[in-house]
């Protein structure tokens, strides 16, 4: 079964009878490692149905949903139809827009033939036309029948064939003979399928115009982002599911095909905050506007008069509350909003936010939550402040971001008895189980030092290591979890160490002003709290500076810890130079998560028990070879 983007079309008001008849054929007649998009938006055109095979190549597809006596007159250029007037041949229009995408694929030159053939693409594509209600006898009957290549038609008594017997192999010929220039290519690799997702739907592109780094969402976000509808939606999610790249895809999405809306997208975090404005705002796009909620919310008090500059949860709120349904009229209002990290705003924001939508019951408005994720103790409903979205909401279990030994030691460190009974799925909570993940890699490490100047030193050495092994410096981030405890100031060392060895850096937590030049790509080790890191991820991610501080809220102290893990896609490491509960128990977790660390402790007792005998059956060997024998089973 193929996959195909969006997932149903059966509610949608605009789609043909046909088309829907189509949908269901190609979905249930093509290979699972096929792609069909529906109506999805290329240059500002709009083909039917493109379809993308590893073997095929891509091929596009008009339907038309015609009866011949609809048709009064037509040539290789129009049709004149009865009810409709003067349209376009549905093959040259099938034609123009097989050309539209072929052109914009040529700009990638990862998907051109080398050689004789340079650049054309290096693999073939073709288009046809889907008549849902003539037969292939009526047409080739009629006068019209000169006006389409035959070959390049999909008949009503074709469909009715392959839904009767489902068939992939007729309807790849059916397809390949669409194409007018065949020849033999290699199969499309799952990188250049990806190369031509992100080509084709810009929104779906997650890197930078980067030549050698070139990634996009995966075809499950993909999925999500394209299939939602409108008004209110919620998207619940474990951490690393990819709900920031879902809201930026939609964003994306909306913003270029409403391009008269005004866009609104918020977060809790100054550096997501940037991030999602780079990842957003490109293009030439200028009706999205991304800001962190309190500065958005202290711009919106300076419009209205109201004092303005202020950041503590009690003023805020109090400000909120003076602002009268009659002031709310002069407020900026939004077509659309999107809330990332929503566990994060406190109920009295969200309440107020919906009241800036245009229409605040049938507007758009998209939350992303992740309630383990929640580090600032909020505590509601989303029906209380206004978001109707029962029914509309979308839980995604999978994890994409971390390896599942990544997870196993961050679930095993958060969940250890008590912490579990504060995990609760149906309000903010909602934790990540490492049956989640569907990726492995290597075990989580932890560095024992002398002290914190240590851990940096260590950190240092390991950083210049994997340089020297080719990786990118931005692929890396320091995070550490307070600015500074009992006289020793975390950040100043870990900028002297790195200073010391030449080692460019990025400190992401410095100031608000530093938080907006955020950019993945800066070539450099990113430097941060935990706080400011949150919403981002990382290929390599250190975690140092545990201190006694963190035992005054050992609950929130461990969920702080846990975010910080959860960065980290496929390398962990945490250092401590400090002997604590904390301590302990990320100890413990490393030992209760890995198998390799269970069966060395389960080796180390036994040796410890046998020691136990030597100490007691000193004088009798045979009796303590005996027993060292029962004990390992010898």
């Amino acid at each position: 079964m193929a996959k195909i983007i969006p997932e149903s079309i059966s509610s949608l008001e605009t789609a043909t009878a046909g088309e829907k008849r189509v949908f269901k054929i190609l979905q249930n007649n093509l290979p699972e490692d096929y792609i069909v998009w529906y109506d999805i938006r290329v240059n500002e055109r709009y083909p039917d149905f493109i379809v993308l095979g590893p073997d095929l190549g891509i091929v596009v597809l008009e339907v038309k949903d015609w009866s011949l006596n609809y048709i009064e007159s037509g040539n290789s250029n129009t049709y004149t139809l009865s009810t409709l007037g003067t349209k376009a041949n549905p093959l040259r229009q099938a034609r123009e827009y097989i050309l539209n995408i072929v052109n914009e694929l040529k700009k990638d030159k990862a998907l051109l033939q080398t050689g004789v053939y340079k650049n054309n693409l290096s693999f073939t594509f073709g288009y046809g036309v889907v008549f849902t209600k003539i037969s292939r006898k009526s047409f080739l009957d009629s006068p019209f029948a000169n006006t389409i290549d035959d070959k390049a038609v999909i008949y009503q008594d074709d469909l009715k064939e392959l839904e009767e017997n489902i068939s992939g192999e007729k309807l790849i010929d059916i397809l390949q003979n669409m194409i007018p220039a065949k020849f033999k290519f290699s199969r499309i690799s799952e990188a250049s399928m990806d190369r031509i997702r992100g080509n084709l739907f810009k929104e779906v592109k997650l890197s930078t115009d980067n030549d050698a780094i070139f990634k996009v969402m995966n075809l499950n976000q993909e999925t999500y982002a394209k299939s939602l509808g409108y008004g209110h939606r919620v998207i619940r999610g474990v951490a690393g599911s990819g709900k920031t790249v879902i809201l930026i895809c939609r964003a994306r999405y909306l913003a270029d095909i409403h391009k008269d809306w005004h866009i609104l997208v918020l977060c809790y975090n100054k550096t997501l905050a940037s991030f999602l404005r780079n990842s957003i705002i490109e293009n030439n796009i200028q009706n999205v506007e991304v800001s962190h909620f309190h500065g958005w919310i202290n711009d919106v008090f300076k419009s209205l008069g109201l004092k303005s500059g202020i950041y503590k949860d009690k003023d805020i709120n109090e400000n909120i509350a003076k602002i009268s349904q009659d002031m709310l009229g002069n407020i900026k209002k939004y077509d659309a909003i999107f809330i990332d990290e929503g566990q994060d705003l406190e109920k009295e924001w969200l309440e107020f936010i919906v009241k800036t939508l245009r229409n605040p019951e049938h507007s758009h408005l998209m939350l992303a939550s992740d309630g383990a994720q929640n580090l600032y103790n909020r505590n509601y409903t989303l029906k209380s402040v206004g978001i109707k979205a029962a029914g509309r909401t979308t839980i995604m279990r999978e994890n994409y971001r971390n390896t599942k030994e990544i997870l196993d030691f961050a679930y095993t460190f958060l969940t250890d008895g008590m912490f579990q009974e504060k995990l609760d799925e149906e309000d903010n909570n909602f934790t990540i189980k490492p049956d989640t993940s569907l990726r492995r890699g290597d075990y989580p490490e932890l560095i024992s030092c002398n002290d914190f100047q240590d851990e940096a030193n260590k950190i240092v050495e390991e950083i210049i290591g994997l340089k020297q092994s080719g990786v990118d410096y931005s692929e890396i981030c320091v995070a550490y979890v307070h600015k500074s405890c009992k006289g020793t100031n975390y950040l100043e060392i870990l900028e002297s160490t790195f200073s010391s060895k030449n080692i460019p850096y990025f400190i992401m937590s410095k100031s608000g002003n530093t938080k907006s030049k955020f950019r993945m790509d800066m070539g450099k080790v990113n430097i941060s709290t935990i706080h400011s890191v949150k919403g981002l991820d990382f290929k390599y991610v250190y975690i140092c500076g545990i201190n006694n501080r963190l035992l005054d809220s050992i609950n929130e102290s461990k969920k702080l810890l846990y975010v910080g893990m959860t960065r980290a896609r496929d390398v962990l490491k945490v250092t401590y130079s400090e002997n604590n509960v904390i301590i302990e128990d990320l100890l413990k977790a490393q030992i209760n998560s890995n198998r390799e660390y269970k069966n060395a402790y389960k080796v180390e007792d036994m040796v410890a028990a046998a020691k136990e005998e030597i100490a007691k059956e000193e004088k009798s060997e045979g009796g303590f070879m005996g027993r060292v024998r029962k004990l390992f089973g010898m």
